[in-house]
Protein backbone atom coordinates (compact mmCIF):
# COMPACT_ATOMS: atom_id res chain seq x y z
CA UNK A 1 0.00 0.00 0.00
CA UNK A 2 1.42 3.51 -0.96
CA UNK A 3 2.22 5.98 1.57
CA UNK A 4 -0.99 8.06 0.08
CA UNK A 5 -3.44 5.37 0.20
CA UNK A 6 -2.07 4.93 4.40
CA UNK A 7 -2.56 8.73 4.69
CA UNK A 8 -6.08 8.52 3.35
CA UNK A 9 -7.04 5.58 5.57
CA UNK A 10 -5.67 6.95 8.25
CA UNK A 11 -7.38 10.15 7.53
CA UNK A 12 -10.47 9.01 7.11
CA UNK A 13 -10.75 6.52 10.16
CA UNK A 14 -9.40 9.47 12.44
CA UNK A 15 -13.04 11.65 10.50
CA UNK A 16 -15.15 8.63 11.69
CA UNK A 17 -13.61 8.38 15.28
CA UNK A 18 -13.83 12.61 15.47
CA UNK A 19 -17.37 12.47 14.57
CA UNK A 20 -18.66 9.71 16.75
CA UNK A 21 -16.70 10.89 20.13
CA UNK A 22 -18.36 14.94 18.97
CA UNK A 23 -21.48 12.63 19.58
CA UNK A 24 -20.77 11.15 22.51
CA UNK A 25 -19.96 14.62 24.31
CA UNK A 26 -22.58 16.15 23.15
CA UNK A 27 -24.96 13.49 24.15
CA UNK A 28 -23.33 13.30 28.14
CA UNK A 29 -22.71 17.35 28.35
CA UNK A 30 -26.55 18.17 26.80
CA UNK A 31 -28.28 15.64 29.67
CA UNK A 32 -26.63 17.54 32.16
CA UNK A 33 -27.37 20.45 30.62
CA UNK A 34 -31.15 19.85 31.16
CA UNK A 35 -30.85 20.13 34.84
CA UNK A 36 -28.05 22.74 34.80
CA UNK A 37 -31.00 24.85 32.98
CA UNK A 38 -33.80 23.74 34.63
CA UNK A 39 -33.23 24.20 37.76
CA UNK A 40 -31.29 27.97 37.86
CA UNK A 41 -34.61 29.07 36.11
CA UNK A 42 -37.09 26.84 38.21
CA UNK A 43 -35.83 28.91 41.33
CA UNK A 44 -34.96 32.42 40.35
CA UNK A 45 -36.65 35.55 40.96
CA UNK A 46 -38.92 36.75 37.83
CA UNK A 47 -36.38 39.24 36.90
CA UNK A 48 -33.38 37.46 36.97
CA UNK A 49 -35.13 34.48 35.06
CA UNK A 50 -35.13 37.04 31.64
CA UNK A 51 -31.24 37.80 32.49
CA UNK A 52 -31.02 33.76 32.49
CA UNK A 53 -32.44 33.16 29.23
CA UNK A 54 -30.65 35.69 27.66
CA UNK A 55 -26.98 34.13 29.10
CA UNK A 56 -27.86 30.70 28.80
CA UNK A 57 -29.04 31.15 25.02
CA UNK A 58 -25.52 33.24 24.43
CA UNK A 59 -24.24 30.09 25.51
CA UNK A 60 -26.42 28.11 23.69
CA UNK A 61 -24.95 28.75 20.29
CA UNK A 62 -21.55 29.50 21.23
CA UNK A 63 -21.19 25.55 21.19
CA UNK A 64 -21.73 25.20 25.10
CA UNK A 65 -24.19 22.50 24.71
CA UNK A 66 -27.21 24.02 27.00
CA UNK A 67 -30.42 22.67 25.52
CA UNK A 68 -32.65 25.82 24.08
CA UNK A 69 -35.44 22.79 23.75
CA UNK A 70 -35.81 23.10 27.94
CA UNK A 71 -34.50 27.01 28.35
CA UNK A 72 -36.83 28.34 25.76
CA UNK A 73 -40.13 26.05 26.98
CA UNK A 74 -39.50 26.73 30.19
CA UNK A 75 -39.22 30.30 30.16
CA UNK A 76 -42.56 30.50 28.52
CA UNK A 77 -43.80 28.51 31.09
CA UNK A 78 -42.59 30.65 33.95
CA UNK A 79 -41.56 33.94 32.48
CA UNK A 80 -44.59 34.21 29.99
CA UNK A 81 -47.45 31.80 31.88
CA UNK A 82 -46.56 32.15 35.18
CA UNK A 83 -46.71 36.36 34.79
CA UNK A 84 -49.60 36.25 32.41
CA UNK A 85 -47.44 38.58 29.97
CA UNK A 86 -49.49 36.87 27.01
CA UNK A 87 -48.57 36.84 23.15
CA UNK A 88 -46.76 40.35 23.63
CA UNK A 89 -44.24 38.42 26.56
CA UNK A 90 -43.73 35.56 24.35
CA UNK A 91 -42.70 37.66 21.65
CA UNK A 92 -39.97 39.78 23.78
CA UNK A 93 -38.91 36.92 25.58
CA UNK A 94 -38.19 34.98 21.86
CA UNK A 95 -36.69 38.37 20.69
CA UNK A 96 -34.15 38.31 23.44
CA UNK A 97 -33.55 34.94 23.01
CA UNK A 98 -32.57 35.41 19.36
CA UNK A 99 -30.70 38.68 20.16
CA UNK A 100 -28.74 35.76 22.79
CA UNK A 101 -28.03 33.31 19.96
CA UNK A 102 -27.17 36.19 17.72
CA UNK A 103 -24.02 37.22 19.83
CA UNK A 104 -23.16 33.44 21.14
CA UNK A 105 -23.21 32.43 17.60
CA UNK A 106 -21.00 35.65 16.56
CA UNK A 107 -18.35 34.46 18.55
CA UNK A 108 -18.08 31.24 16.72
CA UNK A 109 -18.28 33.12 13.68
CA UNK A 110 -15.56 35.51 15.01
CA UNK A 111 -13.72 32.42 16.06
CA UNK A 112 -13.95 30.85 12.33
CA UNK A 113 -13.69 33.49 10.39
CA UNK A 114 -9.74 34.43 12.13
CA UNK A 115 -8.59 31.19 13.24
CA UNK A 116 -10.71 28.63 11.33
CA UNK A 117 -8.52 28.39 8.36
CA UNK A 118 -5.47 28.08 10.49
CA UNK A 119 -6.69 25.03 12.22
CA UNK A 120 -7.53 23.78 8.87
CA UNK A 121 -3.98 24.35 7.39
CA UNK A 122 -2.74 22.44 10.60
CA UNK A 123 -4.49 19.78 11.60
CA UNK A 124 -6.84 19.09 8.61
CA UNK A 125 -4.83 16.60 6.88
CA UNK A 126 -5.41 13.95 9.85
CA UNK A 127 -9.24 14.45 8.64
CA UNK A 128 -9.18 14.70 5.02
CA UNK A 129 -9.99 18.45 5.27
CA UNK A 130 -8.13 20.49 3.55
CA UNK A 131 -8.34 24.53 2.83
CA UNK A 132 -9.56 23.97 -0.84
CA UNK A 133 -12.14 22.53 -0.26
CA UNK A 134 -13.57 25.23 2.45
CA UNK A 135 -12.43 27.45 -0.78
CA UNK A 136 -14.44 25.82 -3.03
CA UNK A 137 -17.56 25.52 -0.65
CA UNK A 138 -17.32 29.11 -0.19
CA UNK A 139 -17.46 29.41 -4.27
CA UNK A 140 -20.81 27.48 -3.68
CA UNK A 141 -22.60 29.34 -0.73
CA UNK A 142 -21.33 33.13 -2.17
CA UNK A 143 -25.54 33.46 -3.42
CA UNK A 144 -27.03 31.48 -1.05
CA UNK A 145 -25.35 31.80 2.47
CA UNK A 146 -27.90 33.61 4.09
CA UNK A 147 -30.29 31.02 3.25
CA UNK A 148 -28.10 28.40 4.61
CA UNK A 149 -27.16 30.69 7.65
CA UNK A 150 -31.07 31.07 7.89
CA UNK A 151 -32.55 27.23 7.57
CA UNK A 152 -29.46 25.69 10.25
CA UNK A 153 -30.47 27.98 12.81
CA UNK A 154 -33.71 25.85 12.57
CA UNK A 155 -31.70 22.41 12.34
CA UNK A 156 -31.23 20.62 16.12
CA UNK A 157 -27.34 20.31 16.78
CA UNK A 158 -26.17 22.33 13.75
CA UNK A 159 -27.71 25.19 14.79
CA UNK A 160 -25.10 25.02 17.86
CA UNK A 161 -21.87 25.17 15.07
CA UNK A 162 -22.91 27.05 12.05
CA UNK A 163 -21.90 30.45 13.36
CA UNK A 164 -18.11 28.98 13.28
CA UNK A 165 -18.64 27.07 9.49
CA UNK A 166 -20.22 30.03 8.62
CA UNK A 167 -16.72 32.17 9.99
CA UNK A 168 -14.38 29.40 8.11
CA UNK A 169 -16.41 30.27 4.82
CA UNK A 170 -16.19 33.84 5.36
CA UNK A 171 -19.87 34.36 4.76
CA UNK A 172 -20.57 38.38 4.72
CA UNK A 173 -20.60 39.45 8.45
CA UNK A 174 -24.02 41.67 8.12
CA UNK A 175 -26.14 38.51 5.82
CA UNK A 176 -24.83 36.31 8.72
CA UNK A 177 -26.28 38.47 11.36
CA UNK A 178 -29.68 39.09 9.96
CA UNK A 179 -30.13 35.25 9.37
CA UNK A 180 -28.28 33.81 12.24
CA UNK A 181 -31.12 36.22 14.23
CA UNK A 182 -34.24 35.97 11.72
CA UNK A 183 -33.53 32.01 11.82
CA UNK A 184 -32.99 32.29 15.89
CA UNK A 185 -36.29 34.08 16.56
CA UNK A 186 -38.53 31.73 14.52
CA UNK A 187 -36.43 29.09 16.65
CA UNK A 188 -37.61 30.86 20.01
CA UNK A 189 -40.82 31.57 18.84
CA UNK A 190 -42.27 28.04 18.40
CA UNK A 191 -40.46 27.02 21.61
CA UNK A 192 -41.48 29.81 24.08
CA UNK A 193 -44.49 30.10 22.32
CA UNK A 194 -45.59 26.35 23.67
CA UNK A 195 -43.75 26.61 26.60
CA UNK A 196 -46.52 29.55 27.04
CA UNK A 197 -49.57 27.11 26.18
CA UNK A 198 -48.40 24.01 28.36
CA UNK A 199 -46.90 25.65 31.17
CA UNK A 200 -46.21 22.93 33.83
CA UNK A 201 -46.36 20.26 31.09
CA UNK A 202 -43.64 21.80 29.20
CA UNK A 203 -41.67 18.68 28.62
CA UNK A 204 -44.26 17.44 26.69
CA UNK A 205 -42.20 18.89 23.73
CA UNK A 206 -38.85 18.12 25.13
CA UNK A 207 -39.41 14.78 23.81
CA UNK A 208 -39.72 15.22 20.40
CA UNK A 209 -37.27 17.42 20.31
CA UNK A 210 -35.07 14.94 21.42
CA UNK A 211 -36.30 12.64 18.80
CA UNK A 212 -35.45 14.98 15.64
CA UNK A 213 -31.89 15.60 17.29
CA UNK A 214 -30.92 12.34 17.45
CA UNK A 215 -32.57 11.81 13.70
CA UNK A 216 -30.36 14.94 12.69
CA UNK A 217 -27.17 12.87 14.62
CA UNK A 218 -27.78 9.54 12.90
CA UNK A 219 -28.02 11.55 9.42
CA UNK A 220 -24.34 12.57 10.55
CA UNK A 221 -23.25 9.75 11.17
CA UNK A 222 -25.08 7.77 8.26
CA UNK A 223 -23.31 10.42 6.31
CA UNK A 224 -19.56 10.45 7.39
CA UNK A 225 -19.67 6.49 7.79
CA UNK A 226 -20.62 6.99 3.92
CA UNK A 227 -18.18 8.65 3.69
CA UNK A 228 -15.34 6.73 4.95
CA UNK A 229 -16.11 3.60 3.14
CA UNK A 230 -16.09 5.83 0.09
CA UNK A 231 -12.52 6.68 1.18
CA UNK A 232 -11.37 3.03 2.35
CA UNK A 233 -12.58 1.65 -0.70
CA UNK A 234 -10.59 4.68 -2.38
CA UNK A 235 -7.60 4.01 -0.88
CA UNK A 236 -7.67 0.24 -1.20
CA UNK A 237 -7.93 0.73 -4.90
CA UNK A 238 -5.21 2.99 -5.22
CA UNK A 239 -2.90 0.48 -2.80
Amino acid sequence: MTTAAISARRGALNRLFAGLLGVLVTSVVGSAGVVAVYVPLRHAHFGVQWLLVFVMMVGESAAIHLPSEVILPVGGWLVVREHHLGLAGVVELSAIAAFANTIGSTMLYAAGRWGGRALVRRYGRWFLVHEDDFDAAEQRMSTNAPLAVFVARLLPVIRTYDGFVAGILRVAPASFALATLTGSFVWCLAFVGAGALLGAHWSAIEKPAEIAGGAVLIMLLVALAALTVRHLRSSRANA
